[in-house]
């Protein structure tokens, strides 16, 4: 194998056409600088360099090798330098779960923020069930979730980022849908959309809680995989759905959002990734997600 150290002695020699010069543009003395070239050329079997008293010049290997060296000592300096920025956070590839629930609010905004502080970093999007969030974390298919909490499992680090009020969404033509708030007995024999439980653990329980809260048990009429979908359903008059205040920014004008009062439950969304495992990207993301919301609030 080459030593990339003599290949850099060689580019030099070979740019400068003199010994010394090479020699004082590497930091070295003369001496071992010329017995580095001569190692290299006795590892490859041939002569790159034609020597004389007066003159230096390139061998055809030599100019060949040359071209090769320079291609490959950049190569090398790209991947130390690649390297060096992953350990620090600047560069590599960070694959990011998030279940459906979560990617209305606040993750789009922290998503385009991520992607504009370190554009060479690979983003990439998993959108996935809540309830295969954990095991991917352990497995390291995932190095950061962003999910709907209460979320608790084993070997997970998991951070609250934002937390916000409900609201009820219902068609325009209900008769709720003028009214400025709502209280969680209000909805009380509505039916009712919602995530399918496995979708969002932590979103269909905060919701199925504040209803029993009020004293009755939900309807639940129809599950849907998506907000679009749900919003959808509820448009056609299908039933209601209670979701984080954020919904509204999808809700088409035939649809009402209420503000949901009486109770404490909020819609909360939480950082979760690999306890003890500091992963300088998921750092970075945790940072980033943080001063969005700083700004937010």
């Amino acid at each position: 194998m080459i030593d990339i150290r003599r290949l850099q002695l060689f580019v030099a020699v070979a740019e400068e056409l003199h010994f010394g010069r090479a020699a004082a543009r590497v930091g070295m003395a003369q001496p071992p600088f010329s017995q580095q070239i001569r190692r290299l050329e006795q590892e490859l079997g041939v002569d790159l360099l034609v020597r004389t008293s007066r003159h230096v010049s390139l061998t055809n290997a030599g100019s060949e090798l040359l071209v090769s060296a320079r291609d490959l000592i950049a190569r090398r300096d790209q991947i130390v330098g690649r390297v060096q920025r992953t350990a620090i956070g600047e560069a590599g590839t960070l694959r990011l779960g998030f279940a459906a629930s979560s990617a209305i609010g606040i993750l789009p905004r922290i998503i385009r923020r991520f992607r504009e502080a370190l554009p060479d970093v690979l983003l990439e999007l998993d959108d996935r069930d809540g309830t295969d969030v954990a095991a991917a974390i352990r497995t390291r298919a995932l190095d950061v979730a962003v999910v709907r909490a209460p979320f608790e499992a084993d070997q997970i680090m998991v951070e609250l980022l934002h937390s916000e009020a409900f609201v009820a969404v219902l068609p325009a033509a209900h008769r709720l849908a003028t009214r400025a708030s709502v209280t969680p007995a209000d909805l009380a024999g509505i039916p009712l959309i919602l995530f399918p439980r496995p979708a969002s653990p932590g979103l269909h329980d905060t919701i199925i809680g504040m209803c029993i809260g009020a004293g009755f048990s939900p309807v639940i009429v129809q599950e849907a995989n998506a907000w679009l979908s749900i919003m959808g359903l509820v448009d056609s008059g299908f039933g209601v759905t209670i979701a984080p205040k954020s919904a509204a920014s999808i809700c088409p004008s035939t649809i009402a959002c209420v503000p949901v009062v009486g109770t404490s439950d909020r819609a909360q969304l939480a950082m979760a990734y690999l306890r003890d495992l500091p992963v300088p990207l998921v750092i970075r993301f945790r940072e980033i997600a943080r001063s969005c919301i700083d700004q937010q609030d």
